[in-house]
């Protein structure tokens, strides 16, 4: 550069535009790492599905920071989007809980017995009514829900036993066929996790997302300046 010459305003958009390329290609690889590492802890842990590991990937590629990221001096604006979105989609999907307990009250005062033919605990009846719903065995396959029992044998003898988490990736035809097999254990309705796909939770959380860091925004002003 000669002396005395001065760049213009378009020649110093351009040069700002290359010192920031290398941090830009950092956030991406940071964001990218953290929604892989992150879809494989749950993935194996059986939380989550593929397609629910690739909407997780897709989201850390996508939107590496929150776009207010740059306008806002507030720090919890600087994480990853995926990490946001993950936490807002876990809170969102804590109202399905919620509505299968409503369902189950109801069902109660109507005088049905959810827990007919089976021996729980207070605590793991609590449990259940939160997470499981009893339907006809005939209808389970149709539902695509996930059974909440599986069969064991006691004394040789085949028995109801309750399953408190099935992972996502289970095999449910081969799970449907064994159930089939030992149906007459199930006559009167089998205990189910009426599940809903995480991707939902996490399309949601994505969509109502502006109207979260809105208010995140103004709690974080109120914060600092009131």
């Amino acid at each position: 550069m000669c002396l005395g010459y001065r760049l213009s305003d378009r020649e110093h958009n351009n040069l700002a535009a290359l010192a920031a390329e290398p941090l830009r290609a950092q956030v991406v690889c940071l964001s990218l790492g953290f929604a892989v590492g992150l879809g494989l802890v749950l993935f194996c842990l059986g939380f989550y599905g593929g397609a629910d590991v690739k909407a997780l990937i897709f989201v850390g590629l996508a939107a590496p920071l929150l776009p207010l990221s740059g306008n806002v001096g507030l720090g919890f604006l600087d994480l990853p989007l995926v990490l946001v979105v993950f936490c807002y989609a876990s809170l969102l999907s804590l109202v399905w809980p919620l509505a299968i307990f409503i369902l189950n009250l109801k069902d109660a005062l109507r005088g049905h017995n959810m827990f007919g033919g089976i021996k729980l605990s207070v605590r793991k009846k609590v449990w259940l009514l939160f997470t499981a719903r009893k339907v006809p065995l005939e209808k389970l396959k149709s539902l695509r829900y996930f059974p909440a029992e599986r069969v064991v044998f006691q004394e040789g003898e085949p028995a109801r036993m309750v399953v408190h988490f099935v992972k996502a990736e289970t095999d449910l035809e081969k799970y449907f066929a064994t159930l089939e097999k030992h149906q007459t254990l199930y006559q009167k309705g089998i205990l189910t996790s009426p599940t809903i796909p995480t991707i939902v939770f996490l399309t949601l959380a994505m969509a109502s997302l502006p109207l979260l860091l809105l208010n995140l925004v103004f709690l974080g002003a109120n914060t600092l300046f009131f």
